[in-house]
């Protein structure tokens, strides 16, 4: 590849892999790329499938408004046909993060800050405690908020709205970075309690949207997250 080409990212980690054992692993990852596989081919436009052990990275040349519409609703509903057909020892319940931006690719594979930091939002204590609240889910997303200003908040079709997501301000070493968050089947996702208190001191200016994927993955702090609830249309900036 010759010079930088735009694409959209997902991350697709599976919850508390690290629990299971080889053979569940094992299981789990058939069970996991089986749903992937079917929903990528019927969806087309994927540049990439790279393994990640617990999960996989999807880099595709779908637009995200595509994308989210299509392969994160379909993995979602992938996902929840299989718990339906197994016990609740082989059930799957996953993190999902959607960001966009250029990427570079090599002989070892692709690279870029926004790719990294679609990794590390998928990696954030908000979402993983999100999902944990969720005991009756098989999943929740995340965007970016490059992601959610650029198309979640216009409510393009019924199966992209921003009434079901909220807001996450994730604080990194160059500001705040702000993500929203779903749990399908929600009306609105359960954040963990000490991350639906509103943000009481700001030191830094927020990240704006279009800079998000310049931020440096290697200097993400996301350990300490605040997040505000935000509802209706009220502080979404022209959010339905």
């Amino acid at each position: 590849m010759n010079g930088p080409v735009h694409r959209t990212f997902v991350v697709v980690d599976v919850e508390n892999s690290s629990r299971l054992s080889n053979p569940e692993i094992t299981a789990m990852r058939s069970n996991l790329y089986r749903i992937l596989d079917e929903v990528t081919n019927r969806t087309g436009s994927v540049v990439a499938n790279d393994d990640r052990g617990d999960g996989c990275l999807l880099v595709l040349e779908l637009p995200v408004l595509e994308v989210l519409d299509k392969v994160v609703e379909s993995v979602v509903e992938g996902v929840r046909a299989h718990n339906q057909t197994v016990g609740p020892l082989e059930w799957i319940r996953v993190r999902v993060a959607v960001h966009e931006g250029y990427v570079n690719r090599d002989d070892r594979g692709w690279s870029s800050d926004a790719l990294t930091a679609t990794f590390r939002l998928n990696e954030t204590s908000v979402v993983k405690g999100t999902l944990k609240n969720a005991s009756r889910a098989v999943g929740v997303v995340v965007v970016s908020d490059v992601v959610y200003q650029g198309v979640v908040r216009h409510n393009y079709r019924p199966t992209v709205t921003a009434a079901e997501y909220r807001a996450a301000d994730i604080r990194t070493s160059e500001g705040e970075v702000r993500a929203w968050l779903r749990v399908p089947g929600y009306p609105e996702p359960p954040l963990p309690v000490d991350a639906a208190e509103p943000t009481k001191t700001r030191t830094k200016q927020a990240v704006r949207a279009d800079e998000f994927g310049s931020i440096k993955a290697n200097n993400m702090i996301i350990g300490d997250v605040r997040a505000r609830t935000i509802i209706g249309g009220d502080n979404r900036g022209g959010a339905a």
